[in-house]
């Protein structure tokens, strides 16, 4: 079970920060929960203690031409629980737009909400969706994607998109806070196309591979972090090119997104032809290096290459050699593979060794020392390590077979890396190993991989230099 604690714990994990503003939307959030909801919004509540919290509050689904006055103390949510509870909350308050209102708490909430009260159509870049924006925004979706996003409409709107908003406007009056009642006419979110707004998702795997969002937990449903500049940035650009984006629900060409790359490539000889050795290796000398994974049937339900295998493949190829000991007693091999010309050797944290040891071991041979990760271990175990290390390799499948596909919520460990690396002015190598193809590599190195380790994807192409050139950017 969940307590007010663990949710604040995970909100800091997701490296959000208490002075942030962030924009919430939350549906069917999963997991055991002491106190349901309320507890969710107690722990909002204090973790952003120093920001700003938003909500969508939005009432298109009831304010309508047979229900049109909005009385924002009354009129219910249409947007889910979490939104009604939280506009019941003391410090709460909610805009005057008919349609698409919030609610915020925190710093200048109700300065924020008025930013609404000239609102003609459902999100003005000069509203409260469009100040998002300008308040350098954290959108979090908690539980859910974009899919019927109210920013991701907002953007559309902002960039003038046709056929987004009603012919005619619908006449509403608005209960006033001095208990008068204004009249207004407002635009309301429409298209001849049906609901653009299911197709909003689709929008999420570029932002991903962009680096412009990432994944998180909360309680246990996934979410989803979205930087509000960039995305409306990167959105802008993508309407520019294609206005009609969302007007179906078929995939972001990739050519709209690609990300360049510039990484390194480590190819993994685990699924080539060993019948065929010295040309397979040969056929892969555009690699930057050679991965040699070396497990032992103990430390991973796998037996593959020795000592002689990473000597024969050294004699064969200028290419330096990564090896990866998958085996539960690292000390006993790091020399004979450091002789065998090994010029990185990666180590599993998860062994029953001493890490420092087994590093100092490396550096008197001469060996770039890496510690090696399976996908449940944190990252942050390799923290105290990094001034002493020329790489950390992340596992992005559990080590022991190849052909496996890419977690992609092991990439978050490169991400946590990446901000620590800077922080600290570390040069170190962050290397991938598991299920990277031509497709994700994109989103691998923009979450700061700069070392991927590729076998499978490689090996199954006929012209395997012009794959590793193509990946490499």
């Amino acid at each position: 079970m969940f307590n007010k604690e663990d949710l604040k714990r995970q909100l800091a994990e997701m490296n959000l920060f208490p002075w942030d503003t962030v924009f919430v939307s939350a549906d069917d959030i999963k997991g055991d929960i002491e106190g349901g909801t309320e507890t969710v919004l107690d722990a909002l509540n204090e973790y952003f203690s120093d920001g700003l919290l938003v909500f969508p509050t939005h009432t298109y689904a009831t304010v309508n031409a047979d229900h049109y006055i909005y009385d924002p103390e009354t009129e219910p949510p249409c947007t889910g629980s979490a939104a009604y509870l939280f506009l019941k909350r003391e410090g709460v308050y909610r805009s005057l737009h008919p349609t698409y209102s919030v609610a915020a708490s925190g710093r200048n909430a109700a300065e924020y909400v008025k930013s609404d009260d000239a609102a003609e159509t459902p999100c003005p870049k000069d509203g409260c969706i469009g100040r998002l924006v300008r308040e350098h925004a954290k959108i979090l979706c908690i539980g859910c994607g974009l899919k019927g996003s109210s920013f991701i409409r907002g953007i559309e709107e902002w960039a003038c998109v046709p056929d987004r908003l009603s012919p005619d406007y619908l006449p509403v009056k608005i209960k006033m806070p001095d208990g008068t009642y204004a009249d207004r006419n407002i635009k309301r979110f429409y298209s001849t196309a049906g609901d653009v707004s299911e197709n909003y998702g689709k929008i999420e795997e570029p932002l991903l591979a962009k680096g412009i969002a990432r994944k998180g937990v909360f309680a246990e449903s996934e979410c989803l972090i979205i930087d509000a500049e960039r995305c409306t940035a990167f959105t802008l650009k993508l309407l520019q090119a294609e206005p009609s984006l969302f007007s179906s629900a078929g995939a972001v060409p990739d050519e709209f997104y690609a990300v360049k790359k510039s990484i390194k490539i480590s190819t993994s000889l685990l699924s080539c032809n060993a019948a065929r050795f010295e040309d397979e290796v040969a056929s892969v000398s555009h690699s930057d290096y050679i991965h040699i994974d070396v497990m032992d049937g103990h430390f991973v339900p796998n037996i593959t290459f020795g000592i002689p295998i990473a000597d024969a493949v050294h004699k064969i190829t200028d290419v330096p050699l990564d090896v990866h000991l998958m085996v539960s007693n690292p000390s006993v091999f790091i020399e004979p593979f450091a002789k065998a010309g090994a010029e990185f050797i990666s180590v599993h944290y998860e062994v029953d060794e001493d890490i420092s040891k087994l590093i100092t071991l490396m550096e008197s041979l001469h060996v770039r020392p890496v510690i090696a990760l399976k996908p449940k271990t944190p990252v942050e175990v390799v923290f105290p390590y990094l001034d002493r290390l020329s790489a950390v390799l992340i596992m992005t499948v559990e080590p022991g077979f190849g052909g496996q596909s890419l977690k992609e919520e092991c990439l978050d460990k490169a991400r946590k890396l990446r901000s620590e690396l800077r922080r600290r002015a570390l040069r170190v190598d962050i290397e991938a190993d598991g299920g990277i193809t031509a497709s994700n590599i994109g989103l691998v190195s923009s979450s700061g991989v700069t070392l991927a380790v590729m076998g499978t994807s490689v090996f199954r192409e006929k012209d395997r230099n012009a794959f590793i050139d193509r990946c490499k950017g």
